[in-house]
């Protein structure tokens, strides 16, 4: 079995409550590039994803507008990601059958303990092939992993919009599946303190603060910048200063 490699940090884990503003950091890596850090802040209204304290660039999930929004401070530019709603039939289909299954690896050997709940591992198959594996606490932070699935689904529609465009030769039954067609299994047995793929991405909890005290600027965006949809880019309507 692929051994798991787990940085935790145990600094200022706290317990998590339902209602409170919660920090997350992880450590990334994908297929050629050097392993980098991640911050996550979660709140009621919000999901806000960047590269750690004083990031200037980060994406930002409004969860009551229904708005995803990347903000690129080299382009001075916020690019907004609205959700899609599909009229009866409208809604994309994927162009072969995918048959989703998945199962648990035997218990590991010394596997992390948080909050007194031991993780599990499971693989996540398409059409028999091993797409996805993710190590899980099925009690932590409930709250965080309601705000991801709503993320990723919002993120889903978006990919729906542009699927047909994509040519056949490209269709990959595991990308499908995580972008478009079923976007949130890996939450389905709890908080990931550990993920990756079948293309060379991991994704690892360094650490965690469920009573996170949130500054309301982050939320704010920069003043001056452009602001566009994906939709007017995808069309060429968009125009940057050279």
């Amino acid at each position: 079995m692929k051994k798991l490699v787990l940085i935790l940090v145990t600094g200022f884990l706290a317990s998590c409550a339902d209602h409170k503003d919660t920090l997350v950091v992880f450590m990334e890596k994908e297929a050629g590039i050097d392993a980098y850090q991640t911050r996550m802040i979660i709140t009621k209204e919000y999901v806000r994803v960047d590269d750690g304290e004083g990031s200037k660039s980060f994406v930002l999930f409004d969860r009551l507008k229904k708005v995803v929004y990347s903000i690129n401070p080299e382009e001075k530019s916020v690019m907004s990601v609205h959700a899609k709603t599909f009229k009866e039939g409208e809604k994309v289909e994927p162009p072969i059958e995918l048959k989703h299954s998945s199962k648990e690896i035997p218990t590991m050997k010394d596997a992390p303990t948080i909050e007194s709940e031991s993780a599990k591992h499971y693989q996540l198959m398409t059409n028999n092939e091993v797409c996805y594996d993710v190590v899980s606490i099925k009690s932590l932070m409930p709250h965080v992993v309601t705000a991801l699935k709503e993320f990723h689904q919002h993120m889903a529609t978006d990919s729906m919009t542009t699927f047909n465009n994509m040519p056949a030769d490209l269709h990959n039954a595991c990308d499908m599946t995580l972008t478009t067609f079923k976007p949130t299994r890996q939450l389905d047995f709890g908080f990931p303190i550990q993920e990756w793929d079948n293309r060379g991405y991991m994704r690892s909890l360094v650490d965690y603060n469920a009573d996170y005290k949130v500054d309301p600027a982050l939320f704010v965006f920069p003043e001056g910048y452009k602001h566009y949809s994906v939709q007017e880019l995808r069309e060429g309507r968009v125009q940057f200063d050279k």
